[in-house]
């Protein structure tokens, strides 16, 4: 009796150590596709404990942290910018601005902007990428927890919407909308320096067909998710207003949209609480919130740049760098657009195993 004692008492303390060796599968499963990028950002608590806003707090102040460098390249380029406005107006001396120097003055902005939009253009396009694999990783996991919990047709639903959504934007981004991009700034440029009513009205349909295209992609998936029943909630009326309004001034193009969806995103946090969905969306954050701060710095200050040329400038070099900011609002929205696709699936995906 006493050697089957010391047996079992040996075994129980085998057990114990194996067990504080065992990692916390909560956390592994929902940062297991992260970058280390991302994953530095996240907080270190386990999925099951960490707060929705403390976290949110902590993944925002290390965001700001590493979007800083962004303004410093924006700086420079509107500094450059502005230089080039200033030598341009310098140099008119009638009222009306000699052809050459306009066209050698479109090509200088241009010129001085397509190495920052490039590198914007790179970096809004590795977001999405990596945004829509995180995506294949993470909403597998929130499904099985949905079909478990009984919502069985409901994870088949909104994981399948998701999926599907998820992947047409994708590649709707990569292989229509950012070349879109580039064809938009180059007519522009061209508009710029030829003057030409036609190329103004082509410019005008090139952002037409990328802004609606992005806002259709957007409406569709909200109108899917409101056809699953699951995005009806209410939330406090002056915290919903307040957070609303912020967000439609301050995204270009689905901004709108995106602050209608807000107060669903609002009204879960609640729900959201200790579960492993709160971690889940603080990793989507993880991964959206430096690139798209990189790009909104680009995006104010080319905005403030060309509020301030515009009392020294020529008129047409005005209107190219308000193309060129557009431009630049397109790629912030479709940051905005992906990060809210993953938001709002895993939002809805909870609230049905709640």
């Amino acid at each position: 009796m006493r050697r089957i004692g010391m047996l079992l008492l040996i075994l129980l303390l085998l057990c114990g150590c194996a067990y504080a060796q065992e990692p916390e599968p909560e956390t592994e499963v929902v940062t297991d596709g992260l970058s280390d990028e991302a994953r530095e950002l996240l907080p270190t608590e386990n999925a099951g404990t960490v707060d929705l806003w403390d976290g949110a707090k902590t993944v925002l102040t290390g965001a700001l942290a590493r979007a800083f460098g962004g303004w410093h390249e924006a700086l420079r380029l509107c500094a450059l910018l502005l230089a080039v406005l200033t030598f341009c107006a310098l140099l008119q001396w009638q009222k009306e601005p000699p052809a050459a120097l306009v066209v050698v003055g479109a090509l200088g902005i241009t010129g001085a902007t397509v190495a920052s939009m490039q590198s914007m253009v790179q970096l809004a396009a590795g977001t999405i990428e990596e945004l829509s694999a995180y995506g294949t990783c993470m909403l597998p996991v929130l499904a099985s927890a949905t079909a478990m919990s009984g919502g069985v047709s409901s994870s088949t639903a909104l994981y399948g919407g998701a999926v599907l959504f998820s992947q047409l934007l994708t590649r709707a981004i990569s292989k229509l909308l950012i070349p879109g991009v580039w064809l938009f700034l180059a007519v522009a440029t061209a508009e710029a320096a030829l003057g030409n009513q036609m190329l103004t009205e082509l410019r005008k349909l090139i952002g037409w067909l990328i802004s609606k295209g992005l806002r259709l992609f957007v409406g569709l998936f909200l109108a899917y998710l409101s056809l699953t029943g699951v995005i009806t909630a209410s939330v406090d009326a002056s915290a919903a207003k307040m957070t609303k309004a912020a967000v439609s001034g301050m995204v270009p193009v689905v901004g709108g949209m995106i602050s209608d969806a807000s107060e669903t995103l609002l009204a879960s946090a609640g729900v959201l609480k200790n579960s492993v969905g709160v971690f889940g969306m603080l990793a989507v954050l993880a991964i959206a919130l430096t690139p798209f701060l990189r790009v909104a710095a680009h995006y104010l200050l080319l905005r403030l740049t060309t509020a301030v040329g515009g009392a020294v400038a020529l008129k047409p070099h005005v209107t190219l760098l308000e193309q060129l900011t557009t431009a630049m609002g397109f790629l912030l929205a479709m940051c905005a657009a992906c990060c809210l696709l993953l938001l709002m699936a895993t939002v809805c995906l909870m609230r049905v195993v709640v």
